[in-house]
């Protein structure tokens, strides 16, 4: 049987943290080629590929930007992929530019999300330097003290990551726009998140910031940190200590409403790989779904790479399926041609 070939793209950082090299083992004992596209060279002389897995998120971004050097690779793979239609991409990358826009992301999962207690914080997007402005756009889309401020791009820059809490107005001028200011919801420091891999997902529990009050948002002035850095394994953020009166506060997740949180994002925004961050608001029980992002990092996901491995058979026997009904159909449809052309014939023979 010949060999599936796979070409991937991701940078050196991107192939260490994830251990790259465990999978070119396993590929190689699943009978899969596993090939390195060199993206400044024609992909058609390095093909060809029956699966082309990436991690093309910051060049989309920098392309969106208007850097000449992206915009020129990213217009490569866009021709490549259509000139190979079957050639299944994970992912593809007019899925993936739709969670390069936070604010615009926020949006279609609140339009997709019609889970009971399950809910996207109130966000907005601030693009003036204005404090009277941006406050107005506060108050007009429900946004309370303290939001959490973001960078509106996802990816793309070292600041994608770069966060902080917002208590008054007084911290309004640390905002740099274009951001997202979104609700903070209290979830007594615990971040879950949510690990995508095809029908296949896992849960990491993660530190997370503490609760806040509104005595807070009278003493406190804005708290600038990095979410990668709260959110690792073992961060010990002084962010992330609760206070004795809130440890009772903690609600366990219920792995059903999980499941369904998975389900529906992946429906939303049709990815195989992706992350979710969600947290539970105290007192409520709801699920605040914060954060999505296209193939995440995956620390701590058993087995992710024979998921993974088993995600592309999968998806090559579907592509496989789809290939044999279309050649089926063409068959049938030549055949009743075929047929219909002699029965006219024999009419006319007929009636000579």
């Amino acid at each position: 049987m010949e060999k599936k070939i796979i070409g991937y793209w991701m940078t050196e950082r991107k192939k260490q943290k994830i251990n790259w090299n465990d999978f070119e083992v396993l590929c190689e004992n699943e009978g899969f080629i596993l090939k390195s596209v060199d993206l400044n060279k024609s992909l058609e002389s390095q093909g060809p590929f029956n699966i082309f897995i990436h991690k093309l998120t910051d060049i989309l971004a920098y392309a969106e930007l208007e850097d000449q050097n992206a915009k020129t690779i990213i217009s490569r793979v866009k021709n490549y992929i259509r000139k190979h239609p079957e050639m299944i991409v994970i992912d593809p990358l007019e899925n993936v530019k739709l969670l390069s826009d936070r604010h615009e992301s926020y949006l279609m999962l609140r339009e997709g999300i019609k889970l009971k207690n399950i809910f996207v914080p109130n966000s907005v997007e601030l693009s003036s330097t204005s404090v009277a402005d941006n406050l107005h756009h506060l108050r007009q889309n429900g946004i309370r003290f303290p939001f959490i401020c973001k960078p509106l791009l996802a990816h793309g820059s070292k600041d994608a990551h770069d966060m902080m809490v917002v208590f008054n107005e007084k911290g309004m001028s640390d905002c740099q726009p274009p951001c997202v200011a979104q609700n903070f919801v209290n979830h007594n420091a615990i971040l879950y998140k949510l690990f995508i891999v095809g029908n296949n997902f896992h849960v990491i529990k993660r530190p997370s910031l503490k609760n806040f009050y509104q005595k807070d948002c009278e003493l406190l002035s804005t708290i600038f940190f990095c979410s990668h850095d709260v959110s690792k394994s073992h961060s010990k953020s002084e962010w992330s200590v609760l206070s004795d009166d809130d440890k009772h506060l903690t609600i366990e997740p219920d792995l059903n409403v999980l499941q369904s949180i998975v389900s529906d994002i992946t429906k939303i925004f049709n990815l195989i790989l992706i992350g979710v961050d969600v947290v539970v608001e105290n007192h409520t029980g709801k699920y605040a779904i914060i954060d999505v992002n296209a193939f995440p990092g995956y620390d701590g996901y058993p087995n992710f790479f024979p998921q993974l491995v088993d995600t592309v058979k999968l998806l090559l026997d579907k592509n496989n399926s789809r290939s044999y009904s279309n050649s089926i159909l063409k068959k049938c449809i030549s055949d009743d041609l075929d047929s219909g052309f002699e029965s006219d014939e024999k009419k006319k023979k007929s009636m000579i």
